[in-house]
């Protein structure tokens, strides 16, 4: 999968277990100050102290106490709560911790790969509404990028409480799920965003579930590989140095921490820790400093000026002798910011910029400086300075990436067993090479989740796998099973209490950008993930599945297919653009061509387009007269399928094949 921007980039294939020093308490990372606690269920709380210890827990009227075990860990679970807040956590042993601002609502993991991980600056139609996101309420824990060999078991992160300020960084889908419960329920909202892009199934899955499973062999062998390579030199130096760095620039990189980088604002360009550099240029990953002098002509001091950076990759923040003038989020627009007038003083100027990167950085060319009456200068080529602040650790090139159990021992296994409500997972597009396998992983990686948290058939919401690349055009696929195939195999976890899904078949690029594996629109997928929770948690008694599959009746040359979970009905429907997918229904059609999206099959598994037409509530009839005996149904069966059906509630019906296995023979003959 593509690329994916992390709130903290940084693979930790093995962490020493949590230390904590003689006569030390320490909370779990987790409970930190602007924390959401879940409502309504007892409250696990935990930390270590020297063992034997005895700790006191305190929190909004109600006490409890532990005492440290043989490991120096101890754990208490506090009583039910009312949504509410603030509170204040208080921890007494050996020294007493405080933890200020705790929110009790409505906690949720958001997991899966860079659908779920990409966040807000990341897409410009919800980047565009960063100035009115102002939800203190709605609060958001983003965990590093921790990829090990063994269980971990504190959680490397750090909450954040939404404001324009901060929200840039939250989870996109995650985010949009959080507001529609927020505004539904009216009581805060804890996300706890655990997700990484270019990922697999095999990854987020504990190592006993996977070993239990013959398919998942190869991720197996390849953490055995991992594993062998761990030497103890190894782990001690990748340690330090991720310690070092994250000492310098905390949990979220893109955040100057105090008064730490007062230096480069407006910095001495003589100093010799500053080195030439010509633009454009790239570097590494972490935090670049560049910066130049600018003398200004005459006619060009006293007014306000435009500066263009060109794209800087991925973010920057820019300074005009000392003074913040703007900044960018994400680095595909390119940089313009404006030098207020009044800044503009002297000949003599100072220009630095802060750039963040993540999997590699750099500036284009194209820098210059202009003023509304047609001034201009160049700001390209020689002429810069860099100096590095801070640079992200290497990821040693003996050890082994990607191995099975990796993420869920680094970011799921330390989360448990914080008190949650659910899971919304946004995940697959990784996994369609091995897609048929995925319909045992997937429900065998929920179990397990389940099993290891503790809290019962904790609801699990999934989001079956968006429309991706070019339209459909043929009804078959020439062999090319991999995304309907794996949306299919998500579907089988449904068979699981509390399991539910988002379908998003109409919300991808829609074929404008057949190459986009991250659909723009993440307000829908929260709304449509929210409505599920609303329903089946909230108690809303709400629509929240679109038309799904039920079972066919082959009636001469005709099948009728009947659908449950229609709502008020079947209906055709489409979206009103690319960024606006709100549904409208479409006008009837001429019998036989209103229903899109359905192919056909005789007994020689030869799918053709069929024509289609609503009948009553709950059914379609489906036909051909290229194939007088039917024997199979698929309906949306394309990675970016023909798909106009809906339920009146304006939900998509999922996709289906009534035609079983793997498909291996059919490859043959399609």
């Amino acid at each position: 999968m593509g690329k994916v921007l992390h709130l903290l980039h940084i693979t930790w294939v093995f962490l020493l277990a949590t230390g904590v020093g003689a006569a030390d308490v320490k909370l779990s990372s987790l409970f930190q100050d602007h924390m959401v606690l879940q409502r309504e269920k007892p409250i696990k709380i935990w930390g270590w102290s020297d063992v034997g210890d005895k700790v006191v827990v305190s929190l909004g009227g109600n006490s409890t106490s532990a005492v440290s075990d043989a490991t120096g860990k101890w754990m208490v679970t506090l009583p039910a709560m009312p949504g509410g807040g603030p509170h204040e956590l208080i921890v007494r042993g050996a020294e007493t911790i405080t933890v200020r601002d705790v929110l009790i609502g409505e906690v949720w993991v958001c997991s899966g790969q860079s659908n779920m991980s990409y966040c807000i600056m990341r897409f410009r139609n919800c980047a565009e509404q960063i100035p009115t996101m102002k939800y203190p309420q709605i609060r958001h824990f983003k965990l590093a990028h921790v990829d090990c060999t063994r269980p971990q078991e504190d959680a490397q992160g750090a909450w954040a409480v939404c404001s324009p300020d901060t929200v840039a960084r939250f989870t996109a889908t995650g985010f949009y799920f959080g507001l529609e419960l927020h505004k539904a329920l009216g009581t805060p909202v804890g996300l706890i965003n655990s997700s990484v892009g270019g990922t697999t199934i095999e990854q987020w899955t504990d190592v006993a579930t996977l070993e239990a499973n013959p398919d998942n062999e190869p991720y197996v062998e390849r953490r055995r590989t991992a594993m062998e390579a761990e030497t103890p030199e190894l782990r001690q130096a990748y340690q330090k140095s991720i310690k070092d760095y994250l000492s310098l620039v905390g949990v979220n990189p893109s955040v100057i921490i105090g008064d730490r980088e007062d230096a480069f604002l407006k910095p001495d360009l003589s100093d010799a820790a500053w080195k030439p550099i010509t633009l454009p240029r790239s570097w590494g990953s972490g935090v670049v400093w560049v910066a130049r002098e600018v003398e200004l002509p005459r006619n060009m001091i006293g007014k306000e000026l435009t500066l263009r950076l060109g794209a800087v990759n991925k973010e920057e923040i820019t300074y005009w002798n000392g003074i913040r003038i703007g900044s960018q989020l994400f680095y595909r627009d390119g940089s313009i910011h404006k030098v207020p007038a009044t800044l503009v003083k002297g000949p003599k100027n100072i220009l630095s910029v802060r750039c963040t990167a993540y999997r590699g950085g750099g500036i284009s060319d194209g820098q210059s400086l202009s003023s509304a009456d047609g001034q201009s200068i160049s700001l390209a080529g020689d002429g810069w300075k860099y100096r590095v602040y801070a640079s992200e650790p290497a990821f040693p090139k003996e050890l082994v990436r990607g191995a099975g159990g990796g993420l869920y021992n680094g970011m799921i296994h330390p989360l448990i067993p914080y008190t949650i409500r659910g899971v919304i997972w946004y995940q697959g597009e990784y996994n369609t090479g091995r897609a048929y396998q995925y319909r045992k992983q997937f429900p065998e990686m929920i179990q397990a989740w389940r099993k290891h948290w503790g809290q019962g058939d904790l609801p699990f919401y999934f989001v079956q796998l968006a429309n991706f690349k070019a339209k459909q055009t043929a009804p078959a696929m020439k062999g090319e099973h991999g995304w309907p195939l794996l949306r299919e195999s998500q579907m089988a976890a449904l068979s699981l209490p509390n399991v539910e899904q988002a379908c998003i078949i109409d919300i991808g690029e829609l074929g404008v950008h057949p190459r986009n594996i991250h659909p723009s629109n993440k307000r829908d997928v929260g709304k449509r993930l929210a409505l599920v929770a609303r329903d089946k948690i909230y108690g809303e008694d709400l629509v929240s599945s679109g038309p799904m599959y039920d079972s066919m009746t082959i009636k001469g040359s005709k099948v009728i297919v009947k659908f449950k979970s229609v709502g008020s009905g079947l209906m055709t429907g489409g979206v009103r653009s690319r960024y606006d997918h709100t549904i409208i229904p479409l006008p009837a059609h001429p019998e036989g061509t209103g229903v899109a999206g359905f192919t056909i099959a005789g007994d020689d598994g030869r799918f053709v387009f069929a024509n289609a037409r609503i009948i009553g509530k709950d059914s379609v009839e489906v036909w051909s007269d290229y194939v007088p005996k039917p024997v199979h149904v698929r309906f949306a069966w394309h990675r970016n399928p023909l798909h106009n059906l809906y339920s009146r509630e304006k939900l998509p019906a999922s996709p289906f094949r009534t035609d079983k296995g793997d498909l291996a023979e059919l490859k043959k003959r399609q």
